[in-house]
């Protein structure tokens, strides 16, 4: 998830039974120096339009809050009906920094493929469970490369502290901006009965 557990975009009372439709959780936090008290239980999940949800159940008090990607409370809302939970649902804002543009890109990327012999980008996504379902779909071969919004895969990777990075200003960081990607090789040319191969690009 893009944001931090502490941006729900949506909170609502509940009990533990009113959770049984999610079925078990796939977390359970008991050590209670890493939550505020008690137990916290997690479920996520992901939907076939690409809309990612994580719950979090505090026992203690009784109440849940979600974060979604994208944050969106009239997809969300929806979703968790679906999911077979109803309540009480109240809408939490977020902060102002994560801009409507973001709002709509997992993880703060776009996914631009290059068909195969293509010397520009043929298709964007925004986000990769989109992509794969599209080159599921229509078996196309070529290179998809993520970058995120508003800076360069340099700067990106630099802000999560990588120390394998070439140096600012060198020609190494230049040839680094944008240089990876996943191959996607499918048809007969590829692996045969359109198998899929994803290896590293750049």
């Amino acid at each position: 998830m893009p944001y931090a557990n502490h941006e729900p975009v949506v909170g609502f009372p509940a009990t533990r039974s009113a959770l049984s439709p999610l079925g078990d959780p796939g977390f359970i936090e008991d050590d209670h120096t890493r939550t505020a008290s008690g137990r916290e239980l997690w479920w996520a999940f992901e939907r076939e339009d690409g809309q990612r949800l994580s719950l979090m159940w505090a026992e203690p008090i009784e109440y849940a809050t979600v974060i979604a990607d994208p944050p969106e409370p009239q997809r969300v809302i929806p979703a968790l009906r679906e999911l077979g939970v109803e309540a009480s649902f109240e809408l939490c804002p977020l902060p102002e920094e994560f801009s409507p543009l973001r709002h709509g890109h997992a993880r703060g990327a776009v996914w631009l493929f290059t068909g195969e012999g293509s010397a520009q980008p043929t298709a964007v996504f925004s986000r990769k469970q989109l992509a794969d379902a599209w080159l599921a779909k229509n078996r196309f071969s070529g290179t998809l490369v993520p970058y995120p919004l508003d800076m360069s895969r340099y700067e990106h990777d630099r802000s999560w502290g990588r120390v394998t990075l070439p140096p600012p200003g060198s020609e190494e960081a230049q040839r680094y901006v944008g240089n990876v990607g996943e191959r996607v090789l499918r048809g007969p040319a590829a692996l045969g009965h359109g198998a899929l191969a994803v290896v590293a690009a750049g």
